[in-house]
């Protein structure tokens, strides 16, 4: 390839990717902070509403410090999401509008966290990966019989070497260093796995919209899309990212490969070597296999969902009635084309005919008088409700009915004692992560406590919205610790 052709492509992927344009921004800082911190490793869609309250917290430290950053969070949330940055999506009645990061903005965020701590690729442990891949690869691709029995004889020989060694007491364990390297190579190839779901959830979408395309456009390709779907085939998980997924997801989730996983963890972690290891690189690992099968269990709803939405519209009458469309739009083209040559009109010739225009009638926004809530007048005092003491079992009792989302709460617990000294307590958690169940998250947390973790001897005092107003209780406080999140 030649110098001009090499700068031509370069020039085009500088000034096409989004991922460049993120690390060239001025803001870029805030974007990559905002991205790592409340979308985390593992990053999902979460509510617009949500993500504006964080980043107003943020935005008044910022700005405390001294950040020239004048424009409201879902100012900045637009113009990410017209950069490609974030990408909006529709929710339910409950969460409404979504917002998750792009690919683009992944890519950019592993570059900068990998210049922040670099990782030497040139480790024992990574070559000895690399040469076990390539003699894997070599056996299963060799087609000779003599040299595959050979290859495996000579594994065996080594092996019983191996089991010999062993059975004298022959053998020396890995050093610390040797254990935080290997770790470390384990989660830097786990890195990227994030950013590869987030763009295979980008190509399930875009083929989506192409299938879609294609079953309106009356060209042969549409009976074969049409063929395919009212035989039962999943198109979207039968593609070349469905297949390559589906591989992947086959076997994270398989539940005895899982069971190896997470024994194979705790003997490393429970190991003499592995215990001068940073309490992030334990949880890390901790979660590595979690934190894939939750991601890959997001990538697969997203793939049968498209695939059920695209079956049904197959079957339903909006399909028949928009592929009736195209064809009236494309018989109209038709005609005005015949009569514009038979007529030897132009194609913007004014008509004598005038036109009138039906349909609902469009205001601007600004014409919308909103309500003032300061023009209502409360009468009346206010009632204080005097404090009262609770027992911890009543309130377990009187919330069994509901379900409390504990799940989202050990979520809570972990992000605070990670991001801060390693222990936080109930209140901590809660000023990190207001109570979005109300009352019911603060019994979770309780029962949390209770479990895990570790009693104070103090009370402190807890609130949370409950309605318009807000509520306020004292209660024993608790504490977590990283001892605490193993074992949760």
């Amino acid at each position: 390839m030649s110098s001009l052709s090499q700068v031509l492509a370069f020039q085009r992927i500088l000034k096409d990717s989004s991922a460049v344009r993120l690390l060239t921004a001025t803001n870029a800082p805030f974007v990559l902070a905002t991205v790592a911190v409340h979308f985390g490793d593992s990053p999902t869609a979460r509510p617009a509403s949500e993500l504006y309250e964080l980043m107003a917290a943020d935005l008044a430290v910022l700005r405390q410090n001294g950040m020239d950053l004048p424009k409201t969070p879902a100012e900045y949330c637009t113009d990410w999401v017209r950069s490609r940055w974030l990408m909006r999506k529709a929710g339910n009645q409950r969460t409404g509008e979504l917002l998750e990061p792009s690919t683009d903005a992944l890519s950019a965020l592993h570059t900068v966290q990998s210049w922040e701590k670099p990782c030497s690729s040139v480790t024992a442990s990574r070559l000895e990966s690399i040469s076990e891949a390539l003699g894997s690869l070599a056996r299963d691709t060799d087609p000779n019989i003599s040299s595959r029995l050979e290859r495996l004889q000579l594994e065996r020989d080594r092996l019983d070497r191996e089991i010999e060694r062993v059975s004298r007491g022959d053998f020396e364990l890995p050093s610390p260093d040797l254990v935080s390297e290997r770790i470390g190579d384990i989660l830097t190839s786990a890195s990227s796995v994030p950013a590869d779901f987030a763009r295979v959830r980008h190509e399930f979408e875009v083929l989506n919209r192409t299938l879609r395309r294609q079953l309106l456009d009356p060209d042969s390709t549409r009976g074969d899309v049409l063929d395919d779907i009212f035989t039962g085939v999943d198109v979207i998980s039968s593609s070349e990212a469905g297949r390559s997924f589906n591989g992947f997801y086959s076997i994270i989730t398989d539940p005895e490969r899982s069971a190896y996983i997470d024994n194979w963890i705790d003997k490393i972690l429970s190991s003499e070597s592995a215990r001068e290891l940073d309490p992030e690189t334990r949880v890390s690992l901790r979660r590595l296999i979690r934190d894939m099968e939750e991601s890959g269990a997001e990538v697969n709803s997203v793939m049968t969902g498209l695939a059920r939405s695209l079956r049904h519209y197959v079957a339903s009458e909006q399909f028949a009635e928009d592929r009736r469309m195209i064809e009236l739009i494309r018989e109209t083209r038709a005609l005005a084309a015949d009569a514009v040559e038979k007529f030897e009109l132009s194609a913007i010739h004014a008509m004598e005919t005038p036109l009138q225009r039906i349909g609902m009638s469009i205001q601007s926004v600004s014409s919308i008088v909103l309500t003032n809530p300061g023009e209502e007048i409360v009468e009346g005092e206010t009632a204080v409700n005097a404090p009262q003491a609770l027992d911890v079992k009543e309130l377990l009792s009187a919330v069994r009915q509901s379900e409390i989302d504990l799940e989202e709460l050990i979520n809570s617990v972990r992000d605070t004692v990670t991001s801060g000294t390693g222990q936080a307590t109930i209140s901590q958690v809660l000023t990190r992560h207001p109570a979005t169940q109300g009352l019911g998250s603060i019994v979770g947390l309780l029962h949390l406590g209770l479990k895990y973790g570790i009693p104070s001897g103090r009370a402190g005092e807890v609130s949370w919205e409950e309605g318009d107003s807000t509520r306020r209780a004292t209660i024993d406080q608790y504490s977590f610790d990283v001892t605490s999140l193993e074992e949760m």
